[in-house]
């Protein structure tokens, strides 16, 4: 069951400080839990996160278990679209928390077992204020079981239905979770091999239909993968917590980028000339073999996290370090001046298949990385008055980050040092007052209200002072009627990457030219932009919430968000006409005008801003046989307990990492005084068995995206860019005005099914007067997943013993192997649009054995 964040009010203006609401405690007996229609404050299960704001998502042990996966961080993948900010601004994972706590980063928690959550919630972008956040990313909090201990592994094997690739998948956990105490281990290892143009039938040009080009250029590299990964964590008898992680990653893949190839020119005089005037003759060369581009990466990290309470206050240090070595290794064309000047003296035939010494072998272009980054932070959190209305709370944040970057890059033999570094401070105050919550005539009245600011300054030491400031209003005028609405303004610096990664120059990529209306194979360069300026980000986001009483189970989420931007540090768009006249030095033309290069290194939009309405609806249900003894009912509570058979969820209350402070933020309050039924309570159901012999569960959801505007003006003068109406920037075509999203979730003794679908409507890309335009049809992605827990199927897992504790899984993606469709003016689908360049995995099965020990 889902519960969502909110809407209503409309405000831009400069504020001090932001949010961590009280909420409230109180204390409920068994006649009051059988009376459905009255809501009572229970006491605070331990590790739940204390706020005013309602949770977007709320599972208890059983749902997770519903969702059949294998890791937090799979449950993470599961709950994108609950989790992933529609504010488009932060990276895109939510802030992970762990029982109610920061934590030094998702290495922290990403391989835990399912098997070892209580509960899990999902809270809109403003709860990120309270632990010293951006206002960008949603928060997750896992709250964990009381003691767990596991060893588990597993293997899984996919491939696309098309065949020519396979992905295999090896990893093994254990977990121990004690009274106050936490270890995690992981270790993983996954291996994908390639796909090639030829296996996908790509279609060649004249002179890569002659040579087969498709053997030599893969459409996906092969790639080898290994991770490990460990945590510990420790409560101490204060309630104070320290936990520490650590984590080493390996990649490398190997791409095929072709053939080398040149232009050679033929001389009339010549007696290998086919025509009576000079001509030009462009061909592969096959004699060695096909060009390679290798990048191997190498990641070390590590993290600590210290959580604690002191006079009240609750207080997080957290520091996260990571160090990532790149090699990268690209083989361009050789020199090809000898076989011309032999070519011109007319003792060469340019049609040969091998010439010899003549011909210079490829050319092998090095680029190095390697980035240090340091994060640290620093938040006190407390109350800082009592008013009538409730307490005041707070938030004060001060961190240091350290990010440098030294490249090498080796081009035609000129080698070329970078080294940049950055050091950030920065401080921030956050700050939530109640203006109705405990003052119960003005709550009868008006609802609970409250309003929140916040303010941020960073110092860096390449870009300067950078300001952040925000104000929110959450607004409950009725149960289960909830409207919020922010208005943030921030500064932003271009990432180190942007500015200082090595330039690295790749051959042979299949680009389609717009002025021409023609594919070509053309060299991208890549790299950092020094130039880079300052972006300047002003937001709005309103939203409402809606659970009524007379419908339990259902929710209905409306969003409305603006954004709008200066100074944008953007990937280098698609070249279309409009993006070649704004970026003509960017662009490499031959004296016939043929495409041949492309400097797609980053570049700076003027203005970006879009507009955009995300509402749904979320349904769900419990079935079947329902055990246990009292328990407070949820929003989609099937019956006590949560439903799910299990105890009450003051016998299975998850440990948090210690006691809540006395007298401090999250201290109880009376019922009276109380945040809501929202503040402080249990999620429902917290105490359930993850097994489906306590009865099972059906849950569908249901969204609708509407973008109602997307422009980007790339500088004054230039006509500004209009992605709803032909333009573009992305390799896709334009912004779809419409995209929908349908899941559907069914789990009972054991078994489980999921579908999802996402559709978005078709675009278009206008090329100009004289460029060809590209029509982008709509698509439709369906995934399918199906599980089974043997342990829950009869006297299969007593006869054969090995069972016991396993899990067979099986997995469909994109089930009707839908590809978008592009077309040119002409109706006829241009070469670098090929089914098999825009998506060369189409319909993909994957089969995976988990087991317990």
């Amino acid at each position: 069951m889902t519960q969502t964040s909110p809407r209503f009010f409309g405000a831009s203006v400069l504020a001090l400080s932001f949010m961590i609401a009280h909420p409230a405690h109180g204390q409920s007996s068994d006649d009051e839990l059988k009376n459905e229609d009255i809501v009572v404050t229970a006491e605070r299960l331990r590790g739940s996160v204390i706020t005013e704001v309602p949770p977007i998502v709320e599972l208890d042990a059983g749902d997770v278990a519903s969702y059949g996966v294998s890791s937090i961080e799979d449950l993470v993948e599961e709950l994108s679209s609950q989790t992933t900010s529609n504010r488009g601004r932060g990276s895109g994972r939510p802030i992970v928390l762990i029982n109610g706590q920061r934590t030094s980063g998702f290495r922290d928690i990403r391989d835990l077992p399912p098997e070892a959550i209580q509960s899990v919630q999902v809270f809109p972008e403003e709860v990120a204020l309270q632990y010293g956040y951006a206002p960008d990313e949603r928060v997750i909090n896992f709250i964990l079981k009381d003691n767990y201990t596991g060893f588990g592994a597993e293997a899984e094997y996919g491939v696309p239905t098309r065949g020519d690739q396979s992905n295999t998948e090896l990893e093994s956990t254990f977990t121990h979770i004690g009274e106050n105490s936490r270890l995690n281990l992981n270790i993983e290892y996954e291996t994908q091999s390639a796909i090639t143009e030829a296996e996908r039938g790509i279609i060649q040009d004249e002179a890569g239909d002659l040579v087969n080009l498709g053997d030599f250029r893969t459409l996906s590299a092969p790639s080898d993968n290994v991770e490990f990964n460990g945590n510990y964590s420790r409560t101490f008898a204060d309630g104070t917590s320290l936990s520490f992680n650590g984590g080493y990653i390996y990649d490398k893949s190997r791409a095929l980028l072709g053939l080398a190839g040149g232009t050679l020119d033929i001389p009339a005089t010549s007696p290998f000339a086919q025509s009576a005037s000079d001509e030009s003759l462009f061909r592969y060369f096959t004699q060695f073999g096909p060009l390679h581009k290798t990048v191997e990466t190498n990641t070390f990290q590590g993290g600590a996290a210290l959580n604690g309470v002191t006079s009240g206050w609750r207080y997080s240090l957290t520091a996260d370090y990571a160090r990532e070595e790149t090699e990268t290794a690209t083989d361009n064309s050789g020199d090809i001046s000898a076989l011309q000047a032999a070519i011109d003296a007319g003792t060469v035939d340019p049609f040969a298949s091998d010439f010899g010494a003549l011909l210079s072998p490829p050319i092998t272009d090095e680029a190095r990385s390697v980035s240090n980054t340091l994060e640290t932070l620093a938040t006190l959190s407390g109350a800082l008055i009592t008013l009538p209305s409730g307490s005041v709370t707070t938030t004060v944040r001060g961190g240091y980050n350290r990010e440098d970057l030294d490249s090498r890059d080796i081009t035609d033999g000129v080698t070329t040092l970078g080294s940049l570094g950055r050091d950030n401070f920065n401080a921030g105050i956050s700050i939530d007052i109640p203006i109705a919550s405990e003052n119960i005539d003005v709550t009868e009245a008006i609802g609970q209200l409250s309003i929140n600011g916040n303010l941020g300054y960073s110092e860096l030491s390449d870009f300067g002072g950078l300001v952040e400031f925000g104000i929110g209003l959450n607004w409950e005028p009725l149960d289960g009627l909830v409207f919020t609405a922010s208005a943030i303004g921030e500064d932003a610096a271009p990432t180190i990457e942007q500015l200082g990664n090595p330039v690295i120059v790749t051959p042979n990529v299949t680009t389609f030219d717009f002025t021409n209306g023609e594919t070509v194979l053309t060299s991208i360069t890549t790299g950092g932009n020094l130039d880079l300026p300052t972006e300047k980000r002003r937001d709005i986001k309103l939203a409402v919430n809606y659970s009524p009483k007379w419908l339990d189970g259902m929710t209905f989420l409306g969003e409305y968000i603006r954004n709008n931007s200066e100074n944008v540090a953007s990937d280098f768009p698609i070249l279309t006409e409009e993006i070649e006249a704004a970026f003509p030095d960017r662009v490499t033309r031959d004296e016939t005008g043929r495409l041949v290069a492309i400097d797609q290194r980053p570049v700076n939009y003027s203005n970006v801003r879009s507009e955009s309405i995300r509402y749904g609806l979320e349904f769900s249900k419990r079935f079947g046989q329902q055990r246990g003894g009292r328990g407070l009912r949820g929003p989609g509570g099937g019956g006590p307990g949560g439903g799910d058979g299990g105890p009450p969820p003051d016998d299975a209350a998850p440990p948090g990492d210690g006691p809540p402070p006395e007298g401090g933020p999250e201290a109880g309050r009376s019922e009276a005084g109380s945040a809501g039924p929202r503040a402080g309570r249990p999620p429902r159901g917290a105490g359930g068995r993850p097994g489906g012999r306590g009865g099972g569960r059906w849950r569908v959801s249901a969204y609708h995206t509407v973008h109602l505007d997307e422009r980007v003006l790339i500088r004054p003068g230039v006509e500004e860019l209009d992605l709803l109406n032909g333009s573009a920037i992305g390799s896709t075509g334009g912004q779809p005005r419409h995209e929908f999203e349908l899941e559907g979730r069914w789990f009972n003794n054991g078994i489980g099914f999921r579908v999802q679908a996402e559709h978005q409507t078709a675009t278009r890309v206008d090329g100009g007067l004289t460029s060809s335009d590209l029509s982008f049809s709509d698509l439709t992605t369906l995934n399918l997943r199906a599980f089974i827990n043997l342990d829950d199927r009869g006297t299969l897992t007593e006869r054969f013993k090995f069972l016991r504790g396993s899990r067979i899984a099986f997995r469909i993606d994109n089930v009707f192997d839908d590809i978008q469709d592009v077309r040119d003016s002409d109706g006829l689908v241009p070469l670098s649009y090929q089914p098999g360049f825009i998506d060369p995995i189409g319909r993909y099965v994957e089969v995976s054995f988990r087991k317990r020990f």
